[in-house]
């Protein structure tokens, strides 16, 4: 883990939907507060259990968040990625981190601490509506991963979800293709869809079959979203 710098005000990965689509004024007060820690494949951002003393807004890459059990088992809760913050919940609470953030990529976040997140909240206002609607977002996220565990009812139907969930496509099931990077293995895959690795590698080589999914290496295309939404997850 290292820091470096990086420049808030020209970040490409701004975004409408993202936390840091802010007034110029809180962009640059951004830019001035935490510092920028480079994360390699592998590295924590967040501990399961531990003081939550700082918050990290993504920057580049993506982290895997994982809850778990007295008995060890993983559940993925979800994919963070850039324009996400993480350990925004247990900062504000003042509460210990009630998952743990780990980098699946090269990544880089802001990591600002809590004193100083706080006063940033209070110096503006978007930043203040911008923290609600991360907190919000989350607990959508949190709401479809125990749709996705309690109501899917069968194997193909959980791992369905998490297919067109991942880049959204469980809101509004779409007739084109789809397309994106898979850095999960199968078993991790299981781990968030409450699934085993076999039963995994078994429907991803039905789906090939029925024509619901392609893979090239790490790429995953949903050739016909919205038909898989429909037999599998109505």
């Amino acid at each position: 883990m290292a820091q470096g710098s990086r420049d808030c005000i020209t970040c490409a990965v701004r975004k409408e939907d993202c936390f840091c689509s802010l007034t110029s004024d809180a962009l640059a007060d951004l830019q001035s507060i935490g510092h920028l820690t480079h994360f390699e494949p592998g590295e924590l951002a967040l501990h399961e259990g531990y003081i939550a003393d700082k918050v990290y807004v993504m920057c580049h890459g993506r982290m895997k968040l994982t809850a778990s059990s007295a008995e060890g088992k993983l559940l993925i809760v979800r994919l963070a990625k850039p324009g996400d913050v993480l350990g925004l919940a247990a900062v504000l609470k003042g509460s210990t981190h009630k998952v743990t953030a780990e980098a699946l990529e090269p990544c880089e976040a802001k990591a600002i601490g809590r004193a100083e997140f706080l006063a940033f909240m209070d110096r503006y206002r978007d930043v203040s509506r911008n923290t609600a609607l991360t907190l919000a977002l989350e607990y959508e996220g949190a709401m479809l991963s125990a749709r996705r565990l309690a109501l899917s009812g069968s194997a193909s139907s959980k791992l369905a979800h998490v297919l067109l969930d991942w880049g959204g496509m469980g809101k509004q099931p779409a007739e084109e293709p789809f397309a994106f990077r898979m850095p999960l293995t199968h078993e991790e895959l299981g781990n968030m869809a409450g699934l085993s690795r076999e039963t995994v590698t078994r429907l991803l080589t039905k789906f090939r079959h029925e024509g619901m999914v392609q893979q090239q290496g790490e790429q995953i295309i949903l050739p016909r979203p919205s038909a898989m939404q429909a037999k599998y997850c109505s």
